[in-house]
C-alpha cells in the first residue's frame, strides 16, 4: 500500500475538513497495516468492497443512515453519519464521513443520497452503477467526544477504520469515505 501520508488530501479526507469546519481539532491517529487491524475489524476492513455490504452481511440485517450533518454545494455533497442497523433493535455499526461528487451519479441516486436514509453502497448497488473501491489506508483513531456523542455508547480508547474511494469504470471520484467502527 502507498504511503497515506503522502496522499493529497489526506488520509482522514474528508473528516478533517468538515471538523475543520465546525471549529474541532484534528483527531490523534495512527496508519496501520491490514494485517495490524485485530478481528473482527480485519474482516469488516480489510476488503475492496463497500462497507454497507459487509456491515449487512456481519449484522444480518439491512443498515440504514442516521445523518448527523451535511451540506451540499451542487457539485459535492458532504455528510456525516451513523450507518445503523434497522429493526427492532437499532444499533450504530459505523461512524462515518463522505464528500460525494453529485456529477459522477445519475439523478435518481443524487436524489437518494441528498435524501440521506440509504448508504452510498446500497444506492450504487440497487442503482446497477459500475463502481470499484481502492482502500487508501487503514488507521486506529482515539475517539474524541463528537465522535463518542455520535456513536451515543461507551468507548474504549482505540477505534479501527480506513479511508476509502469509490470510482467509475474510468477513474473518476464517486466518493472520498472515513469509516470507523464501534467496539466489535
Amino acid at each position: 500500500m502507498a504511503d497515506p501520508s503522502k496522499n493529497f488530501p489526506g488520509l482522514l479526507h474528508p473528516l478533517t475538513l468538515m471538523r475543520r469546519a465546525r471549529g474541532l481539532p484534528g483527531l490523534d491517529y495512527q496508519t496501520i497495516e491490514a494485517t495490524e487491524l485485530p478481528e473482527p475489524y480485519r474482516q469488516l476492513l480489510a476488503h475492496e468492497g463497500d462497507m454497507t455490504t459487509r456491515l449487512e452481511n456481519h449484522h444480518r440485517t439491512s443498515i440504514g443512515v442516521r445523518r448527523l450533518r451535511s451540506s451540499n454545494d451542487g457539485k459535492g455533497y458532504f455528510r456525516e453519519v451513523i450507518l445503523e442497523t434497522d429493526g427492532p433493535t437499532v444499533k450504530a455499526v459505523e461512524y462515518g464521513a463522505i464528500e460525494i461528487q453529485l456529477a459522477q451519479l445519475p439523478q435518481v441516486a443524487i436524489d437518494s443520497v441528498v435524501a440521506g436514509k440509504i448508504p452510498l453502497g446500497t444506492i450504487l448497488n440497487q442503482g446497477r452503477i459500475p463502481y470499484s473501491c481502492s482502500l487508501r489506508g487503514f488507521f486506529r483513531i482515539s475517539p474524541d467526544a463528537s465522535i463518542r456523542e455520535a456513536f451515543g455508547v461507551e468507548l474504549p480508547d482505540t477505534l479501527y477504520g480506513r479511508s476509502n474511494q469509490i470510482v467509475t469504470r474510468t477513474n473518476e471520484t464517486i466518493a472520498n469515505i472515513v469509516e470507523i467502527l464501534p467496539p466489535a
